[in-house]
């Protein structure tokens, strides 16, 4: 069978930034399942499975906006260290839950001044290519009543799930 929009996948994989740091894989991870093009990981995972079938060995880079989306300065602000008032263990790289635009959003502590706190809201993965080894281990049919049901996000645990892409 091969894999098209509607298909549950499985696939041994490894996912790492192009310059050899490891993001996740199924080794330690297990197999990662998804129903393909429902968006449920980034677009450029999705598109590059499309057409594959059982046992295919592949390896493509993902372009950072096919994966985690590019890096926007838009996306970087500061805040009043106030509002961190009776926050414990502050301090830069902590990611903390926030609301943007109404949206529930994590943002990564990046500075602290004297008076201030500078936040990130960029995933932590934007702006970086995205190098995926992957061995289709099983592709099936998805019931229909199955196909609206939401399945998550991610690799396995592993992160190269959602981050506001709809991955």
């Amino acid at each position: 069978m091969t894999a098209v929009k509607n298909t549950q996948i499985t696939i041994d994989y490894t996912f790492k930034t192009t310059d050899g740091v490891l993001l996740g894989d199924s080794d330690k991870n297990g197999p990662f399942s998804f129903i393909l093009g429902r968006g449920d990981v980034v677009p450029g995972l999705d598109s590059r499975l499309e057409g594959a079938s059982v046992g295919d060995d592949l390896n493509f880079v993902i372009p950072a906006d096919e994966a985690y989306g590019e890096r926007r300065e838009d996306l970087v602000f500061t805040v009043p260290l106030e509002r961190f008032e009776g926050f414990e263990g502050l301090e830069p790289g902590v990611r903390v839950q926030s609301t943007i635009g109404g949206r529930p959003a994590e943002l990564t502590v990046t500075e602290i001044g004297d008076d201030d706190v500078t936040l990130d809201a960029n995933h932590p993965l934007a702006g970086q290519d995205i190098e995926f080894t992957v061995k289709v281990t099983s592709v099936e049919e998805v019931p229909e009543h199955l196909l609206n049901q939401d399945q998550g996000c991610g690799c396995g645990g592993g992160g190269c799930g959602c981050g506001g892409h709809g991955h």
